[in-house]
């Protein structure tokens, strides 16, 4: 099953991870972005979301748990059922739920598992 996945968050961030996804692995027709603007009412912000997400079982990645991009997901999906939203935008979960199928439970468990996966302290190289 392949499910669309919409990349959710304030300003350029989400077209930037998105862009970085691309160039690792090419064009991915089942990517779509929604960026919230600087002076954007959270009303529209939610209604352009709710018109990329559809109706069907979508996988929405937001930056920041909180946040409008966020809290009109979440609204979203309170509607619907299919939805499913992950925090914590970063480039490893995109990465992870492009390259795989599943329902859209399996990619929100896969997504946050290589989100925080993703995330650690690298060691110093010496010489």
């Amino acid at each position: 099953m392949t499910i669309p996945v919409v990349l959710a968050g304030h300003g350029a961030l989400p077209s930037g991870v998105a862009g970085a996804a691309e160039l690792v692995l090419g064009p991915q027709s089942r990517l779509a972005v929604c960026e919230l603007g600087p002076a954007e009412d959270p009303d529209s912000y939610g209604e352009r979301l709710a018109a990329l997400t559809g109706d069907a079982a979508v996988l929405v990645l937001v930056d920041l748990p909180g946040g409008t991009p966020a809290n009109r997901a979440k609204l979203l999906a309170a509607r619907r059922e299919g939805m499913r939203i992950v925090t914590g935008l970063n480039l490893p979960m995109v990465l992870e739920v492009l390259v795989r199928n599943g329902d859209v439970d399996e990619l929100a468990g896969r997504a946050l598992s290589a989100g925080r996966d993703g995330v650690l302290v690298e060691p110093v190289l010496t010489r």
